[in-house]
């Protein structure tokens, strides 16, 4: 009788802990059919210490982007079930990204590029990883990365601009001289009331090998979302920006804006 009790304690836990995966795999892959909402009502009363991978679920379906992190965060910290440490790494990397964290961005994308180098995510990984050092003002290091990777992986398409010969060290302080100093440029792409709409475009953008971030600020005193492309030192690269991402993308009512740094 103990054994059938302790077998059934099992079974459910193994068709718990599955049924997780399906989902999350779903979603991953695109065939999930479900909202967000029939997904909660699924998982209410679960709990993540049968099953870790709880977490990366909610994580998944999680619109706020400080509790999404937090679940991917939990699942690094807490998890002994590693299966999809990469995926939680990644978006930790881009939560750091997207709230303009760039160092704290870096190290986690370095990561993902030194832990999974047969990753499907490599390439972004490593055009992220590059921005991040450069945009928090170590460009140094990411021209010593980048020749590196560029030599390891020379099929993969990243940003030359940092191993390029053109950039030597007299076109860098050309460059210095015209930018102004403490403004960089970006292209805004738009303003969104929710997290979700703005990664949802921002997901398109990826595709087309436009970096982007989402930058969460309040509008009379509600909290809005500003999807952006890109740190740039002079006003002119990031018009030309502008105009590969609507020739591309067919997006319009995309400005040029002044960051202060």
């Amino acid at each position: 009788m103990k054994f059938i009790f302790i077998y059934i304690i099992f079974f459910h836990s193994f068709l718990y802990s599955n049924n997780i995966n399906i989902m999350i795999d779903g979603i991953l892959n695109g065939s999930n059919k479900n909202s967000n909402d029939e997904m909660l009502l699924q998982i209410d009363g679960m709990n993540s210490k049968n099953s870790p991978n709880l977490l990366i679920l909610k994580g998944l379906i999680e619109p706020d982007g400080e509790k999404s992190y937090s679940y991917f965060k939990s699942y690094i910290d807490d998890s002994m079930d590693k299966k999809y440490s990469e995926l939680a790494i990644s978006k930790i990397s881009e939560y750091y990204y997207i709230r303009g964290l760039y160092v704290k961005s870096s190290e986690w994308y370095k990561k993902i590029i030194m832990d999974y180098p047969d990753s499907d995510n490599l390439e972004p990984s490593i055009n992220y990883f590059l921005n991040s050092l450069s945009v928090s003002g170590k460009l140094d290091s990411a021209k010593y990365y980048s020749k590196i990777l560029h030599d390891k992986y020379p099929k993969l398409k990243f940003n030359s601009k940092f191993y390029n010969k053109d950039n030597s060290a007299s076109s860098i302080n050309k460059n210095k001289k015209k930018s102004e100093i403490g403004i960089n440029y970006s292209v805004e792409v738009a303003l969104y009331e929710t997290y979700s709409k703005a990664i949802s475009v921002k997901n398109i953008l990826s595709s087309e090998g436009f970096l982007s971030r989402i930058d969460e600020f309040p509008i009379n005193n509600k909290k809005m979302y500003a999807l952006r492309v890109g740190s740039y030192k002079d006003r002119q690269t990031a018009e030309n920006i502008k105009r590969r991402i609507r020739s591309r993308l067919g997006l319009s009512n995309l400005i040029v804006i002044e960051i202060k740094i």
